[in-house]
C-alpha cells in the first residue's frame, strides 16, 4: 500500500483508500476464520487510521457514519461492515450521495433502488440539481455540530436551485486543509468561535497549509484576527469562493479590513435563513453561464440559408436516407448551435461586448485576475 506521503491528490488518496477498504472487509467477510484473517484485520485497522487523517473535511459519508463504521469493525460485526463500506464506495464513485440519502444499514436497504444509479439515464443525472458543500468553520462540540447542520438542512427547499450538505471544522488551519482537500466546497460560513490550530498533525496536511500561507505566519495571529485573516487567506488558494463571516466586533472594527473573499459580514446573529439564501445566491452568480446561454437562445432562431449547412438545421443530414447515422452521432444540437453564420445573437471574441465580456469577467473573478481574455488556440 502507498504511504499517504506519495500522493499529490487527496481526492486519489480518499478513493484508494475506500476502495482497498472494501477490498479488504469483503474478504474478511468471506473468510473470517482464514489464514490471512490476521492480516487483513491489520490493513483494515490501518486504511481506518488513514481515512480518520482526511475524512473529516468531506460530508459524506460524514464523521457520524464513519466512526460507526470504525465501530462495526472493533465489535466484529465483519458482514455489517462489509455491507456498509461496499455502499459507500459505490456511492462515492458513481456520486449518488449528491442525489439523495445513501442508506449504509442493511435493515435500512430497500432493494428497489437498483443498485444506485444504475438505471438513472445520463440525461437524467444531467438534469439533476448541482450538489456542493459549505464548510462551516467553528470550534463546538458534539451536540452543537448536529444543531448547525440540522439548521441548515432544515431551510432546503424542492424550488432551491442546488442542494447542499455542510462540515464543520473547528480551526483556521482545519479550514485551509479543507478547502484545498475538498472541491465540493463551494462556500465557507466563519463563525466567531474558531482556534488556529488543527487537532491533526500529519506531514500531507502541513504540505497543503504551507500552499496557503505557512504556519510561522499565522502564529502570529491575535484570536479575533482569525476570522477575517481566514477570508484573505482563502481568497490566495481558492478565489472563486463565498466566504460569509459571522462576528462579535463592532461595525467599525470591521469595516476598514481586508475581508478577502467575503460576500456578506452577519454581526451577533443567528440568521440561518439568510445565510442559506446568501449562500445559494452566490453560487448561482457563479453558475452564470453568459456564453452558453446566448448559444442556447440563438440556437431557437428561425433558420436560414448561408455557406454553413447547419444553420438549415441539418436537414439535409435528417431528411436523408443514407447518413441519418451521422445526426444521431453528433445529435440535434450540434446542428441548431452553428455559429459560424451572422445572423446575430452572439458576440465578437475581438471586440466583446456581450455575453463573451461577461463571461471573460466571470472568469477574472473565478481565476483570481484582474483580467482574463478568451482566446482561439489556432
Amino acid at each position: 500500500m502507498h504511504s499517504m506521503n506519495d500522493y499529490y491528490s487527496a481526492v486519489q488518496l480518499r478513493a484508494d483508500r475506500w476502495s482497498a477498504l472494501r477490498e479488504a472487509s469483503a474478504e474478511l467477510n468471506r473468510t473470517p476464520q482464514g489464514r490471512h484473517a490476521g492480516a487483513l484485520k491489520k490493513r483494515i485497522e490501518g486504511l481506518f487510521t488513514s481515512l480518520s487523517v482526511i475524512e473529516p473535511y468531506w460530508a459524506f459519508p460524514g464523521m457520524p457514519a464513519f466512526e460507526h463504521m470504525r465501530r462495526q469493525f472493533e465489535g466484529g460485526h465483519i458482514e455489517d461492515l462489509a455491507f456498509s463500506v461496499h455502499r459507500v464506495t459505490r456511492a462515492l464513485t458513481t456520486g449518488a450521495y449528491r442525489r439523495r440519502h445513501i442508506p449504509l444499514e442493511r435493515d435500512l436497504f430497500e432493494n428497489d433502488e437498483h443498485d444506485d444509479e444504475a438505471v438513472l439515464p445520463p440525461e437524467a443525472r444531467a438534469m439533476a440539481r448541482p450538489y456542493f458543500e459549505v464548510l462551516i468553520v467553528d470550534s463546538v462540540t458534539e451536540h452543537q455540530e448536529r444543531w448547525l447542520k440540522s439548521n441548515m438542512t432544515r431551510l432546503r427547499r424542492p424550488e432551491d436551485p442546488f442542494t447542499y450538505e455542510a462540515v464543520v471544522v473547528p480551526s483556521l488551519e482545519d479550514a485551509l486543509i479543507g478547502v484545498l482537500f475538498n472541491h465540493n466546497i463551494q462556500a465557507i460560513v466563519v463563525r466567531p468561535g474558531l482556534v488556529l490550530k488543527s487537532k491533526t498533525d500529519h506531514p500531507v496536511l502541513s504540505r497543503y497549509l504551507n500552499r496557503a500561507g505557512g504556519q510561522k505566519e499565522l502564529e502570529a495571529l491575535l484570536p479575533e484576527d482569525y476570522g477575517p485573516e481566514l477570508c484573505r487567506l482563502i481568497a490566495k488558494v481558492r478565489p472563486e469562493l463565498d466566504a460569509y463571516l459571522v462576528t462579535e466586533r463592532s461595525v467599525e472594527d470591521i469595516a476598514g479590513l481586508d475581508l478577502g473573499i467575503c460576500r456578506r459580514v452577519f454581526y451577533n446573529q443567528e440568521d440561518f435563513m439568510e445565510l442559506h439564501l446568501n449562500i445559494l445566491r452566490g453560487v448561482q452568480a457563479r453558475n452564470k453561464t453568459p456564453f452558453f446561454t446566448a448559444l442556447v437562445e440563438y440556437s431557437k432562431q428561425p433558420t436560414g440559408v448561408f455557406h454553413a449547412m447547419p444553420i438549415s438545421r441539418g436537414k439535409s443530414i435528417t431528411r436523408s436516407h443514407w447518413i441519418q447515422d451521422m445526426g444521431a452521432f453528433y445529435g440535434p444540437n450540434i446542428f441548431m448551435a452553428e455559429t459560424s453564420a451572422t445572423s446575430g445573437g452572439l458576440d465578437s471574441l475581438l471586440e466583446p461586448h456581450g455575453p463573451i465580456k461577461e463571461a471573460q469577467e466571470l472568469a477574472a473573478r473565478a481565476f483570481g485576475a484582474k483580467q482574463t481574455f478568451f482566446a482561439t488556440n489556432g
